[in-house]
C-alpha cells in the first residue's frame, strides 16, 4: 500500500500530508521536534502533540520506521527509504550514507532467530568540529 493510500484511508488531514511531505523531502531521520519545526512554518501551523500522534499512527501501519538512539531520543524516517548515518559526536549532526554498509544482512543469525531490518549508525567528528578542536 502507498503513503498516499494509507494516508486515504486512513482519512487523510492536511496535518497528516503536510508531515509526510517533511519526511519525504528530508535526507535523514528527524526527531518529533524537528520534524515540528519544519511543519510550523507552513501557512498553518501544526502543534507538536499532532506530530507525535501522526508519527505514532503511521508508526503502527509500517508507514515510518522509530530509530532508538544511544542517548534516549526517537528519530523517524520513511520505511521505504533505509539507509545507515555518520553521527557526528560534537554537534550531535546526523548525515545519511549514500550506500547501505549492510547491502545483504543474512535472514537469520541463528535458527530461532529472524532478521527483519538493521540500523547501523558511525560515531566519529564532522569536518567543522574537527577544525574547532
Amino acid at each position: 500500500m502507498s503513503r498516499r493510500e494509507v494516508v486515504a484511508h486512513r482519512r487523510a488531514s492536511w496535518q497528516r500530508e503536510a508531515i509526510l511531505r517533511a519526511m519525504e523531502v528530508a535526507r535523514c531521520h528527524l526527531t518529533a521536534e524537528e520534524l515540528h519545526r519544519r511543519v510550523r512554518r507552513t501557512p498553518h501551523p501544526i502543534g507538536l502533540a499532532t506530530v507525535y500522534r501522526a508519527l505514532e499512527t503511521f508508526v503502527r501501519e509500517g508507514l515510518v520506521e522509530p530509530m532508538h538512539v544511544g542517548d534516549g531520543s526517537v528519530r523517524y524516517g520513511l520505511a521505504a527509504k533505509h539507509h545507515d548515518h555518520l553521527v557526528c559526536l560534537g554537534c550531535g549532526e546526523w548525515k545519511p550514507l549514500r550506500e547501505c554498509l549492510v547491502p545483504q544482512a543474512p535472514r537469520r543469525v541463528t535458527a530461532e532467530f529472524r532478521i527483519t531490518g538493521h540500523q547501523l549508525e558511525i560515531y566519529g567528528y564532522c569536518a567543522r568540529c574537527q577544525a574547532s578542536a
